[in-house]
Order: structure tokens, then C-alpha cells, then sequence
């Protein structure tokens, strides 16, 4: 090992050196190092895409659709609203399946509450921010077809 202490003894920009080369090696292999991200619309059905991710502004998917055809709202969804052209077109698909359905009658089991929440008026944008963490949250249960 003599040959080492020689060589970093007669070169004094060895150590500089072998710092900056390992700075840039840092700098090269830590983004293969990134933590994976978390796709909350992984697994989800349409109808719970479209519950946790446009029901805060639309509350039917009925009217979403009409005027487009499944490919330009598919284009459409991608560039404004989704990550994926994956989940765009599965929103699509659906948009598209459901525009000539009528739009769902209001509950009457929960009118107590409905009614509570609605007393002043439309929902503020804290509460609606609060439905869709509550959404996202729920996305993790098991999807239950409808009957």
C-alpha cells in the first residue's frame, strides 16, 4: 500500500478529484433511488373515479358527456383532469354510457342530515374538500357492483 500514500502524496488535486467524481456519481444514481409514488386511482371502477374526483363540482355524471364522442372526452379528461390516459378513458367510457340515463332521484333516508349541512347554502370550499378526502379515503374498500 506504499504506492497509495505516493500517488495521493505527489498528487494534491487527487482528493478534489475523487470528491468531485463522487459528488457527480451522487448526483447521476439517486434519482433511480426515488420513492415510489402512490396512485390513489389505481383499481378504482368509473363510478368511483367519478365520485371521488368530479363529484365535488358535477353531482351527476349525466350531462358530463353529451357533444362528445368516447375518444375527444378521453383526450379531453387526460389533458385537464387525469393522470393517466388509462383512467381517462375508463371516465369516458362511462361519461358516455351514462348521458342518456336520468339522473338519480335524491335519497330520502337522510334528509336530517342533508338538510343540516345545507342550511347555509351551497357548501363552502372546505367542506367540499373534506367530501373528497373522505372519497379518497374510501377508495381503498372493496368496489361492490351495483344491482
Amino acid at each position: 500500500m506504499w504506492w497509495v500514500k505516493m500517488i495521493l502524496g505527489s498528487c494534491p488535486w487527487f482528493p478534489a478529484f475523487l470528491r468531485r467524481w463522487l459528488s457527480i456519481g451522487v448526483v447521476v444514481v439517486s434519482p433511480a433511488l426515488a420513492l415510489a409514488q402512490v396512485d390513489y386511482s389505481a383499481r378504482k371502477t368509473p363510478e368511483q373515479l367519478f365520485a371521488s374526483d368530479c363529484s365535488a363540482c358535477h353531482p351527476a355524471p349525466q350531462g358530463l358527456g353529451r357533444g362528445r364522442d368516447a375518444r375527444s372526452l378521453t383526450g379531453f379528461l387526460h389533458e385537464h383532469y387525469t393522470t393517466k390516459a388509462q383512467y381517462a378513458a375508463v371516465l369516458a367510457n362511462y361519461l358516455v354510457r351514462v348521458r342518456d340515463l336520468p339522473p338519480p332521484a335524491p335519497v330520502q333516508g337522510g334528509t336530517a342530515v342533508a338538510t343540516k349541512s345545507n342550511e347555509g347554502g351551497a357548501k363552502s370550499a372546505v367542506e367540499i374538500l373534506k367530501d373528497k378526502l373522505q372519497n379518497y379515503a374510501r377508495a381503498g374498500e372493496k368496489a361492490v357492483p351495483a344491482e
